[in-house]
């Protein structure tokens, strides 16, 4: 959000009543801005559902190979160096369902923010209003993401790597090499989600409820 911006058009009545044109002017703003963040917003869903999608079929796939696919045929693959289990096949199924149920999450979420924005009216007021829930919303998500997205997620490829490095007969040092991996590509999202709140989230918040206040006060 521009606040900058907003704050010179209404400067520029200089301390007299808001007229219909600054408003109209902070409306246009508030609904430009508010639109680039929709759009990037929308992005970001579509590709962490595309993401859940595709990589539960995958693991799905490979676990319906391993769990009804032909030994022969399986032990044809050379990466392959031992008798595939029941185990690996059904932590496949398992980091699958997994990725199934992230895809399902962020889309629930995305829905259900959508559904409440529809309520907010259509003037300056109702346009602040929707982007200061859009920016809450963002601000929960990162937050509850990563308990309920990232560290399933986590559990799955961490399924998904141990089942991989059983079926090619790894030495055992690649087990904790791989779990280090894992673990601090995890930490980098968690904090990079950590920071976009703090960068990005709570100063677009700050400045909408500055302007809000200024609406309902425009002495401030």
């Amino acid at each position: 959000m521009e606040f900058n911006e907003m704050k010179m058009i209404w400067d520029s009545q200089n301390q007299e009543p808001l007229y219909a044109m600054n408003e109209a002017a902070l409306h246009g703003v508030v609904q430009r801005r508010s639109q680039e963040w929709e759009r990037c917003l929308a992005r970001c869903f579509v590709v962490e559902i595309t993401l859940g999608l595709a990589c539960g079929l995958l693991m799905l796939v490979c676990a319906v190979a391993l769990a009804f696919g032909d030994q022969a045929w399986l032990a044809s693959f050379s990466w392959v160096r031992v008798t595939v289990s029941p185990w690996d096949s059904l932590a496949l199924f398992l980091a699958g369902g997994i990725w199934f149920y992230y895809s399902a999450y962020m889309y629930l979420a995305r829905h259900r923010q959508l559904r409440r924005e529809e309520l907010f009216e259509s003037t300056l007021r109702g346009a602040i209003e929707r982007a200061l829930a859009q920016t809450e919303f963002q601000v929960t998500t990162a937050r509850n993401i990563v308990w309920w997205g990232l560290l399933p997620v986590w559990v799955a490829s961490t399924l998904w790597v141990l089942t991989l490095l059983h079926l090619a007969a790894k030495p055992a040092w690649t087990y904790p090499f791989m779990a280090i991996v894992i673990i601090t590509a995890l930490v980098v999202v968690i904090v990079g989600k950590r920071r976009s709140i703090t960068d990005r989230f709570q100063p677009r918040q700050a400045e909408l409820e500055a302007l809000r206040a200024k609406l309902a006060d425009p002495q401030l």
